[in-house]
């Protein structure tokens, strides 16, 4: 057998280079098949140009421009200037200003850095999410991929994953706080290594050369437990890539994959030596979008889940403050809070519920309320809230059988309408149908489990129904929530009294 030839030393080694199909296959085979294996999604400046915000080259060019025309009256001599390494640097690319984006910044803002860093925030207060964001939120809060590490500045993964995911990250933006970036968070993870935009951001050759130790020490305790996969990051600050070259073979956990924008060539020499030493791959990607969305339809992404849960959330929101608006309204004493909660027109076509509340609000006559009830149910027949709302007045004129059909339309509308299954469960109580009130009660306190009126008024039924040890477990919880409840106070002390003589 022929013995294998040692390499020769100054002999370089081309990393491997896989398909996009075929990364896409060996992250859906890794996320089903290995529990234990978790990705970290490295994220660079190439990563929010979809969302509007500028890229580091595009910064760097702006910049060069800036400085070229403090010297000069016209631009016929731009190029050549440019060429001509005006600013003596070492390893001078004219057409890769990205790779001297911090002497470039340096130059630009020596001498005013708070002029630099107004400009940093221009450059990024008008990013949007874009599609690839939604999707990483949907990955970040819905799998056990939940790491984001980022020389970004901007605050684009918190932002979509607090609209898009339901939940808000944590996000690391100091190395003071780098220690908090714990690998088995059950919260996704940002972690800003460069430090956030508001926290004095490291932009300049000192800042980005070396990384804090704090950041060493974290990022090497993630890599033990999470995949990287390089996404829009060009390596071309020292911080981040000197770390990765310092890490041993066996300190990431898995095979890093650099995932690069194809049209813009292959990575630079650098990168190639990382991914040789860490028998990593490269990737070629058309965009971060396209790239986010094939990544997330392998681990399970459905658009149309995420589109409804998005609503959800949404129309949840909107609810809970048209609520509280509501609420208000009906407990201040002040006119002015009462007059800026008025429905601001008399154009009741364009009305919501909550407009025709206030108005219905403003009576003290029940038969005046109803008839505007009648009025706003013909404008919105589909308004849970006015439906349930009007059976609410119903019950209180005791004409029953009205109100139960109104609950059971509003109830049909939005089947998770808590506070109306809760007063419909309130209604079937007093009418001593008390097996359908308890399905209502535990509907509601599924919905809102911490809600003191729900689990008091089933603590309630279930002593009355002599099922003392159950009403013990309810009352007492709501009891914890509202300790001073005089109500609950008074109920307790009936279903202490029967579990001592019993």
């Amino acid at each position: 057998m022929t013995k294998p030839q040692a390499q020769k030393k100054n002999e370089e080694i081309e990393p491997r280079t896989w398909s996009l199909k075929g990364f896409l296959q060996e992250i859906k085979r890794i996320d089903n098949d290995m529990e234990d294996r978790r990705f970290a999604f490295i994220l660079g400046a190439g990563a929010s140009i979809n969302s509007n915000i500028k890229g580091a080259a595009a910064l760097a060019k702006e910049w060069m421009e800036i400085i070229y025309h403090r010297e000069h009256e016209t631009t016929s001599d731009y190029k050549n200037w440019l060429a001509s390494n005006p600013l003596e640097l070492s390893y001078w690319e004219p057409n890769n200003l990205a790779k001297h984006y911090p002497q470039i910044f340096e130059k630009c803002f020596e001498g005013d850095h708070d002029s630099g860093y107004a400009a940093l925030e221009k450059a990024i207060k008008d990013g949007k999410p874009s599609l690839g964001y939604a999707v990483l939120a949907w990955i970040l809060s819905s799998t056990r991929h939940r790491m984001v590490i980022t020389t970004n500045f901007d605050n684009l993964v918190a932002d979509a994953v607090s609209v898009y995911g339901g939940t808000y990250p944590h996000v690391i933006g100091h190395e003071s706080l780098a220690s908090y970036a714990k690998p088995l968070s059950r919260r996704p993870i940002v972690a800003k290594i460069h430090r956030d935009l508001f926290t004095d951001p490291k932009n300049t050759t000192e800042g980005t050369d070396e990384l804090e130790e704090s950041w060493v020490l974290t990022l090497k305790n993630i890599f033990k437990f999470y995949t990287p996969v390089f996404i829009g990051y060009g390596g071309n600050d020292g911080s981040l890539m000197n770390f990765l070259q310092n890490l041993g073979n066996s300190e990431i956990s898995g095979q890093p994959f650099w995932c690069y924008y194809a049209p813009g060539g292959t990575p630079n020499d650098t990168i190639k030596q990382l991914m040789t030493k860490q028998n990593g791959a490269l990737v070629p990607i058309n965009g971060f979008d396209e790239f986010m969305l094939q990544m997330g339809k392998a681990i399970g992404f459905d658009r149309n889940k995420q589109i409804a849960e998005i609503k959800k959330n949404s129309e949840q929101r909107i609810d809970k403050i048209q609520e509280q608006m509501l609420s208000l309204s009906k407990e201040t004493q002040d006119t002015d809070v009462k007059e800026i909660l008025k429905p601001q027109n008399d154009e009741k076509k364009s009305w919501n519920w909550i407009d025709w509340e206030l108005k219905i609000e403003e009576s003290n006559s029940p038969q005046k309320q109803e008839k505007i009830y009648i009025e706003a149910l013909e404008a919105l027949p589909e308004s849970h809230q006015l439906l349930g709302n009007y059976a609410v007045l119903l019950t209180t004129l005791n004409r029953f059988e009205e109100a139960e059909q109104f609950y059971l339309r509003a109830i049909a509308v939005n089947p998770k309408y808590a506070n109306c299954l809760g007063n419909y469960a309130n209604l079937l109580d007093d009418l001593a149908r008390f097996e359908e009130a308890e399905q209502f009660y535990l509907r509601a306190i599924e919905i809102k489990p911490n809600d003191v009126d729900f689990l008091g008024n089933y603590g309630n039924l279930l002593n009355k129904l002599e099922r003392f040890e159950e009403a013990d477990k309810y009352i007492t919880q709501a009891l914890l929530i509202s300790p001073a409840n005089s109500l609950l106070i008074e109920i307790n002390k009936k279903i202490q009294k029967k579990l001592n003589n019993t």
